[in-house]
């Protein structure tokens, strides 16, 4: 990958989604068939319970794969199917990370997995994310 295409990805996972930044969801790197996400956690982000919001745990790992997927081909895709294994709770209020990366990718389709962890490094949740590329060119 090219400096000038990590930047650009960066950027894009950073202020292309008003929904991901109202989260505070960041992008924090990518590289080849990888990318990781971060959030401060903030009390809008919690559930009723004090522990990080489950849609906010899947819609970190959906952008980490999203742009790990990116990485690859600069095409617009979709999500088209996904799991998602909530594993342990953190109760923590600082920095949870997804690391998404690439699995497979072939014609269409882009298999990914995601992992998530708060700051002591706990496995919060697992993520399986299927991609669908629509065969336009990403417009950077």
């Amino acid at each position: 990958m090219t400096q000038d295409l990590r930047e650009k990805l960066i950027r894009l996972g950073n202020t292309g989604n008003p929904f991901d930044v109202h989260n505070g969801i960041r992008v924090v790197d990518v590289s080849d068939g990888a990318a990781t996400v971060e959030v401060e956690l903030q009390p809008d982000n919690l559930n009723s319970w004090g522990s990080p919001h489950g849609g906010l745990l899947f819609t970190m790992a959906d952008v980490a794969c999203g742009l790990a997927a990116i990485s690859l081909r600069q095409e617009v895709m979709v999500t088209v199917n996904a799991g998602m294994d909530f594993i342990a709770a953190t109760f923590s209020r600082g920095v949870i990370r997804a690391e998404g990366r690439v699995v497979h990718c072939g014609g269409k389709m882009c298999f990914c997995a995601a992992e998530i962890y708060d700051e002591k490094d706990t496995l919060l949740s697992r993520v399986n994310i299927t991609m669908y590329y629509v065969g336009s060119k990403l417009e950077f």
